[in-house]
């Protein structure tokens, strides 16, 4: 049941694992700061506030990113596995192209108003991993994004002081595979669970021979010496086929309720030179409302024996191995958390300014996730699972230099902080700190006019992250079962392009 859960909890996290840094072209060139910055359309994202201070009537700033993101797993040396006294094992992922886009468009009517319009992508993701990698049964592949549009009105109190304050309005979608049993043990489970039950049916068997003997009878014992005959072929033949595949893989798809939250600032533009800003977007609950789930097989001959395996299960009194996802709808909330941010910006002369953000991210809102089939019939019990998340900080350092009129040269870096334990690492977010280092250029062919390029490169504070993740059993979610545990790597490319328009 951990499936669900994992599925929900990817809908539309902000984690650092899934947060999108890239919601600006030329603020990516400068590590992604801005709150104490006078960004014209784009203050609608990082300080309502500041849109003020627009020195246009007009400003419009559209553009997109394309994240090619890369994950590398290996396995942590145990007794079982030898302690891999040789080159340990690893596997890569195959991640697609994660496209965030963005555009704000903002209007100044007068002095001391601006009104404004935003559109952006604040999460968004994709990792795969492929169909039989040791993890398969904790994550196959993931692809999730979320969306935000956010009106925005920001109004000056005097000539340096300003606030302003927009709507969230977010949604989003998700799809994800995931094996229903580990690909190391699954054949064997599979084959161990109808050797299991034959047993228990020769058992009845050899109760019923020792009645006296009757047509009724009779029947009862073909009926369950056919069922035996079943049973000992499909444990015969997960013993021959399919060790180390993904017997079954569940597809889970839904989209995100849409919720609506706050984000507000203050702005003081204390002198020529310095600049303070301040932030705050409310928490938000993400609600998937009726998720669905589709099932698909290695091949026919395992559909027919698991199957078999799961009415063999139920007869006995049991519950299904494999669980009929495909059978209902699921359902469940989490919050996305709320952030804080603090920034200072500071001009030393016309043709520089620099900039540091200090963001707070809430995250001990996300102690847990409950989810609940939506017909009660199947009866399917809800899945609790702890999270226990942590508060986290994220710094951001940037600078640009106005080389000429037509061309303005950025660099920052940013450290993003991981809100995972080590002893709830999972490889659907193989969360770890992240430290980014970027640089960005614009043109200006046109004085209304701003063609934007930055590059971003992301990786771990760390070379790698050592960490493990508890799998606790469908039938009972406070049983431990197993624990999965490795190091991860990873890094990440990020090229994002965009153009500005003032007038």
């Amino acid at each position: 049941m951990t499936l669900l859960v994992a599925v929900v909890s990817a809908t539309g996290l902000r984690a650092e694992g899934y947060q999108v840094n890239n919601l600006s072209t030329r603020q990516t060139g400068m590590g992604h700061v801005g709150t104490a910055m006078k960004l014209n359309s784009e203050s609608i994202f990082f300080n309502p506030a500041a849109t003020a201070f627009q020195d246009s009537k007009f400003d419009l700033s559209v553009g997109a990113a394309g994240i090619l993101s890369y994950c590398t797993y290996t396995p942590s040396p145990t007794m079982e596995n030898g302690f891999y006294s040789g080159n340990r094992p690893e596997w890569e992922s195959d991640n697609k192209m994660s496209t965030p886009i963005y555009a704000y468009f903002n209007y100044k009517p007068s002095d001391r108003w601006a009104v404004g319009l935003g559109f952006f992508t604040p999460n968004g993701s994709s990792m795969n991993w492929g169909d039989d990698w040791p993890g398969a049964n904790l994550v196959q592949e993931i692809n999730l994004a979320a969306y935000t549009v956010q009106p925005t009105v920001s109004f000056k109190l005097c000539d340096r002081v300003s606030i302003g304050a927009g709507l969230m309005i977010t949604w989003g979608n998700f799809d994800l595979s995931r094996s229903m049993l580990p690909v190391a043990t699954g054949s064997a489970t599979a084959a161990g669970g109808l050797q299991l039950a034959a047993s228990k049916l020769q058992a009845q068997v050899d109760q019923l021979e020792q009645l006296p003997s009757t047509p009724e009878i009779a029947a009862q014992i073909a009926a369950l010496n056919g069922y035996i005959g079943q049973a000992n072929a499909g444990a015969g033949y997960f013993a021959a086929n399919h060790a180390g595949e993904a017997l079954v893989s569940a597809r889970l798809e839904g989209s995100a309720d849409v919720a609506v939250g706050v984000n507000a600032g203050i702005m003081w533009d204390i002198n020529s030179e310095w600049s303070l800003g301040m932030s705050w977007r409310s928490r938000m609950n993400m609600k998937v409302g009726s998720g669905h789930a589709a099932l698909s097989y290695v091949s026919p001959e395992t559909q027919q024996y698991l199957t078999l395996l799961n009415a063999l299960s139920t007869m006995a009194g049991g519950s299904e191995v494999i669980p009929g996802l495909d059978r209902g709808t699921f359902s469940a909330e989490l919050p996305l958390p709320t952030t804080v941010t603090w920034g200072v910006s500071f001009r030393p002369a016309p043709k520089w300014e620099f900039a540091v953000d200090l963001q707070w991210v809430g995250w001990s809102a996300y102690e847990a996730l409950n989810v609940e089939f939506n017909e009660k019939e199947l009866g399917i019990d809800p899945i609790y699972s702890v999270k226990n998340y942590s508060n986290t900080l994220t710094f951001r350092f940037g600078g640009q230099y106005r080389a000429c009129d037509w061309l303005t040269a950025r660099m920052g870096m940013y450290v993003d902080e991981s809100p995972v334990s080590s002893d709830y690492l999972n490889p659907e977010t193989p969360s770890m700190t992240k430290v980014s280092y970027t640089a960005g250029l614009s043109f200006r062919p046109r004085k209304y006019v701003s063609i934007d390029v930055a590059y971003c490169y992301v990786s771990s504070a760390d070379p790698e992250r050592t960490g493990s993740y508890p799998i606790y059993s469908y039938q009972d979610n406070t049983k431990l079962e197993s624990i999965f545990s490795g190091n991860y790597k990873l890094h990440a490319h990020v090229l994002s392009f965009g153009v500005g328009f003032n007038f």
